[in-house]
């Protein structure tokens, strides 16, 4: 029996992929879904039983926000934070458990496959190693450990945050590892619905944590802003002359990020 939490944010998250949570049946699970949907909770209820604790929004709060609360929220030492487009078997999950377990690492995740008939390939690497960053769409976590460390920065809305936690963890003397030998399979930013909507949140959000990244790390070059600021006007009106409206929208997006940015900085 596997003593340890698995921890799930959803928005918007499309019927097809809510199939891979099936792998955690049996383990305390922890699911924060930022879109209400009672249909959702009835299905998950009858998947988990008991097992389950589900936690509705009324609106979507970020990645940060949902996260933290879930961490918070969490009563075993360990904790498998992950989202709803992993794919992993029960046995690579023990496997995870076990090597946390045993070499006391804040962080130990799988090595991460982004197509279904994608095999592992070790070549001269080691089956398992100590690295600065890991791929944080699945993650073995010592929540004691990071609960003294600090979780996500609520600052971040999506994107960025995971790069923040990991740069901050680097600053202690905990460690993060990577099992090469075990995987997860991961189709890149299928966990939410695709529509432009959904890509506007995306394309806004990368862009104000790129910028509210390089603040927090005093890497932050205002020219770079007010380029991206002009480029991004420029290019609006030569695409909607070419009436491209997925570009018109990340380039309105873009803008609104810069903006976001600048209203932060404003309020500090």
């Amino acid at each position: 029996m596997l003593n340890l939490t698995v921890i799930i944010t959803l928005y918007k998250t499309p019927s097809k992929q809510l199939l891979n949570l099936k792998n955690y049946k049996g383990l305390k699970i922890l699911i924060a879904n930022q879109t209400p949907d009672r249909n959702l909770k009835k299905k998950l209820i009858k998947l988990f039983g008991k097992k389950l604790k589900y936690y509705q929004f009324k609106k979507n709060i970020g990645l940060s926000k949902s996260s933290n609360f879930l961490l918070k929220k969490v009563k075993t030492k360990y904790c498998l934070f992950t989202q709803a487009d992993i794919n992993i078997s029960k046995k690579n999950i023990e496997k995870l458990y076990k090597f946390i377990i045993k070499n006391k690492f804040i962080f130990v995740g799988p090595n991460i496959l982004t197509k279904k008939n994608d095999k592992i390939k070790l070549g001269n690497k080691r089956n398992n190693e100590i690295v600065k960053k890991l791929d944080a769409s699945i993650l073995m976590m010592d929540t004691k450990k990071l609960e003294k460390t600090g979780f996500f920065d609520n600052d971040f809305f999506l994107y960025w945050e995971d790069i923040m936690l990991m740069k901050k963890i680097n600053a202690t003397k905990n460690k993060m590892a990577k099992l090469n030998n075990v995987s997860a399979f991961h189709l890149g930013e299928s966990s939410t619905e695709k529509n432009f909507k959904i890509d506007f949140i995306r394309w806004n959000n990368y862009r104000y944590g790129e910028y509210l990244y390089d603040y927090k790390t005093k890497n932050l070059k205002f020219i770079k802003i007010v380029r991206r600021l002009i480029s991004s006007i420029i290019l609006i009106v030569i695409n909607i002359l070419s009436f491209n409206l997925r570009k018109i929208n990340k380039l309105f997006a873009e803008i609104v990020g810069i903006l976001k940015f600048v209203g932060y900085l404003m309020k500090k």
